[in-house]
């Protein structure tokens, strides 16, 4: 019988020369699906806040030694506002992200809850599947994902830090409570 085929525990050289850049070996890094080990990048690092990556409305300052202008810093910047503006939208649906998953269009399979949460605290990076998946659900997100990518700065956010040394603007989804609600 043949065991089925694990990219985990295949090296490049079990693999014909095929490799995954996301499985590294042990010595280099960690695969996406884990959080990172003490050396690693995991968007939170990169930020001066991690505490509070994803649970606020504000954008966060290049942690001490990242360079602002590194993409990963941005990456992880709006990786923050994304998982802040799931975090809200979910909440004014007075529902919970258990309760949100099975109901995503489209979907994947690496939609999990664990993963899902690991992204929202900024332990392994967001895919662009998952941008996908979250803009098609929330307009709020959809919103910060065309102006991270487009040329126009989203109207609630900003790429840097402020000027004036303070944290600038609350981002927000600007959806109030109805009545109704």
């Amino acid at each position: 019988m043949v065991a089925a085929f694990n990219p985990r525990r295949e090296s490049p050289e079990a693999a014909d020369g095929a490799f995954n850049h996301r499985e590294q070996s042990a010595a280099g890094g960690h695969s996406r699906d884990e959080p990172a080990d003490e050396g690693g990048r995991r968007p939170r690092d990169l930020v001066d806040r991690p505490d509070m990556f994803g649970l606020w409305g504000k954008p966060m300052r290049a942690a001490a030694g990242v360079d602002p202008a590194d993409a990963a810093f941005i990456a992880a910047n709006a990786q923050h506002w994304v998982a802040n503006a799931i975090r809200e939208e979910i909440a004014m649906e007075l529902s919970n992200l258990a309760s949100v998953l099975p109901t995503l269009d489209p979907t994947s399979p690496e939609m999990t809850f664990d993963r899902i949460a690991q992204v929202r605290r900024g332990e392994i990076p967001m895919t662009l599947a998952d941008l996908l998946v979250w803009s098609r659900r929330f307009p709020a997100v959809r919103d910060i994902v065309t102006a991270t990518l487009g040329d126009r700065p989203h109207p609630n956010s900003r790429m840097s830090a402020p000027s004036d040394g303070g944290m600038g603007p609350v981002i927000t989804t600007k959806r109030g409570r109805t009545a109704g609600a």
